[in-house]
C-alpha cells in the first residue's frame, strides 16, 4: 500500500478560488505554462483541486487550482468540490481570489471572499477576464469585498500575468529549482472503474474525488505518494468512453486527457471493472499503452462484487478463470502483471504494491552488449531478415543506450528496411528500438533483432 506523501520541500504554495466560470482554470494553465486544467466556457467545469509544480523567474512554487464555490450543478458533488477548495485554502500561504472583470460583483465573489476572511490566509484579488479594448470601469465594484484595488489580468491574452506573479513573489526566497525525480503512475480506465476510489484507497487519504456518476472526475489530478523507496506521483485520469457514445465536447476533450496522461507517465494502471470486464474501451486503452511503450499492470477492481454473481463467480477456479479470459482479451499486453483487489474492501492493495515495485525496478533493467548480441544470432539462425527493393537488412550488431525505459540501439546497413513497428519486451518491460547506420560498416554475424528478449 502507498502512504501519503509528506511535503518536505519549502515551495510557497499559492491556491487559486473563485466562483465558477472566472477563469480560474485559464489563470491556472497560464501561470504553469502549459495546458493541464480543463478550460472549457461552462459552470462546473474542474472539480477536484488540481496541483502543479510551477516556475516564475527561477522561483519555484506550487500551485493548485479549485473547482467553483457556491454552484449548484445538481450532480450532488457540490459539498466535495467545496471541501477540496477549503483544503487547498489551509495549504496556501497565498490564494488568488479571482472573479470576472466583464460581468462585476457578483453575489457569489461576496460569500467566497467571506470563507476566505474566516480563513485567515494572505488574499490577493485578481480581476479577470480584462482582455484588450474592455471597459475598465467595473473593477470598483470589488473593493467591497476588502482586499483592496486588485490586480488586472487577462488569463486568456496574458496580459498583467507577469506583474500578478511580480507582486505575489516578493516575499519568496530564492532557491533552485529541485528536478523532480518522482515515478508517475497513471491509473486509466472507462468512466466509473473505480479509479479514484483505487487512489484514495492505495494512499490512504480521500484525494480524489469519488461518487457513483460516471465521469466525476473530469481533469488529471496529480495525487503525491509514496510506494516503498519510491516516491510517486498517481495520475487519477478521467475515463475513456467509446467515441460513438460521447456527444459532450467537454467529455471528448476528457478523453484526450488520458492519452496524455499516459505519454507523461512512467508506468500505467489499468482498472478493469470486474463485473463489466475487459471490451473495447479497455482494448483501445491498453493499445494506447502500447504504443507509448509503459509498462503496465491490470488491476481488476470492484472484485468484492465479482462473488455477488452466483454459484459459479465463488468458486475457487473462478478468478484463475477470470484471468485466463481477460489475458485472451488483452493479447497484445502479454505477461502484464494481473491483480485482483477492492478499493472498499482494501483487499489486493499490498499485491498492487508489489506488481507496481515489480515494474518499477524493471525500468532499470540492463543488458549486456554481449548478451544482446547472442540473442541476435540466434535469430538471426531462426528467421530470414526483411528484403526491400533487392536489398537485404543486415544488423551488424546491438547495444543498450540511456533513455526514459530501457532502449536498445541497433546498427543496421539501412535503418529503412525496419519501419515496420514491432513489439520488444525484456521481463515484463517493453523496450524501446532505435536503428542508426554505423560510421563505420562492421561485420559481426548478426543479422535480424529478435522480437522477444
Amino acid at each position: 500500500m502507498a502512504n501519503p506523501a509528506k511535503d518536505e520541500s519549502s515551495r510557497p504554495v499559492v491556491a487559486i478560488v473563485g466562483r465558477p466560470n472566472v477563469g480560474k482554470s485559464a489563470l491556472f494553465n497560464r501561470i504553469c505554462g502549459r495546458r493541464i486544467a480543463l478550460v472549457f466556457d461552462r459552470p462546473g467545469v474542474t472539480r477536484d483541486r488540481l496541483v502543479a509544480d510551477a516556475e516564475w523567474e527561477g522561483r519555484p512554487f506550487v500551485l493548485i487550482d479549485t473547482g467553483g464555490l457556491g454552484l449548484e450543478d445538481g450532480s450532488g458533488l457540490q459539498e466535495a468540490v467545496e471541501r477540496e477548495a477549503d483544503l487547498a485554502i489551509a495549504s496556501a500561504q497565498r490564494v488568488l481570489l479571482v472573479v470576472d472583470g466583464r460581468e462585476g460583483l457578483n453575489v457569489l465573489d461576496t460569500e467566497v471572499a467571506k470563507r476566505l476572511r474566516r480563513a485567515g490566509q494572505k488574499v490577493t484579488l485578481v480581476i479577470n477576464k480584462m482582455d484588450p479594448g474592455t471597459q475598465g470601469g467595473r473593477s470598483l465594484e470589488f473593493q467591497r469585498l476588502g482586499f483592496g484595488q486588485g490586480m488586472p489580468v487577462s488569463a486568456e491574452h496574458g496580459l498583467g500575468v507577469g506583474d500578478l506573479m511580480e507582486h505575489i513573489g516578493e516575499a519568496w526566497a530564492q532557491k533552485d529549482r529541485v528536478k523532480d525525480d518522482r515515478t508517475r503512475i497513471a491509473v486509466v480506465g472507462r468512466p466509473n472503474a473505480g479509479k479514484s476510489s483505487l487512489v484514495n484507497a492505495w494512499v490512504g487519504i480521500d484525494r480524489t474525488m469519488v461518487a457513483p456518476l460516471a465521469g466525476t472526475t473530469r481533469d488529471a489530478v496529480d495525487v503525491p505518494a509514496r510506494i516503498g523507496e519510491h516516491e510517486v506521483l498517481f495520475i487519477d485520469t478521467a475515463g475513456l468512453r467509446q467515441k460513438r457514445r460521447v456527444e459532450d465536447p467537454l467529455e471528448k476533450i476528457m478523453g484526450g486527457r488520458t492519452a496524455h496522461a499516459i505519454d507523461r507517465c512512467h508506468l500505467a494502471v489499468l482498472a478493469v471493472d470486474a463485473v463489466q470486464g475487459v471490451g473495447l474501451v479497455e482494448k483501445k486503452i491498453a493499445g494506447l499503452i502500447q504504443k507509448a511503450l509503459r509498462p503496465c499492470v491490470v488491476a481488476v477492481t470492484k472484485w468484492d462484487l465479482a462473488a455477488q454473481g452466483g454459484e459459479k463467480t465463488r468458486g475457487a477456479n473462478f478468478q484463475d478463470e477470470y484471468e485466463e479470459a481477460l489475458r485472451r482479451g488483452l493479447f497484445f499486453l502479454p505477461d502484464v502483471p494481473v491483480v485482483f483487489l477492492s478499493s472498499v474492501k482494501k483487499t489486493g492493495l499490498t499485491s498492487l504494491g508489489e506488481a507496481v515495485t515489480l515494474m518499477l525496478k524493471a525500468r532499470s533493467l540492463k543488458i549486456g552488449t554481449g548478451e544482446l548480441n547472442r540473442v541476435l544470432l540466434r535469430a538471426t539462425e531462426a528467421r530470414s531478415t526483411p528484403v526491400k527493393s533487392g536489398k537485404k537488412l543486415r544488423v551488424y550488431y546491438a547495444t543498450q543506450v540511456e533513455g526514459p525505459l530501457p532502449t536498445l540501439m541497433g546498427f543496421v546497413n539501412s535503418p529503412a528496411l525496419m519501419s515496420e513497428s514491432g513489439s520488444f519486451s525484456a521481463r515484463r518491460m517493453p523496450l524501446a528500438m532505435e536503428m542508426a547506420r554505423p560510421r563505420q560498416e562492421v561485420r559481426l554475424p548478426v543479422a535480424s533483432a529478435e522480437r522477444e528478449c
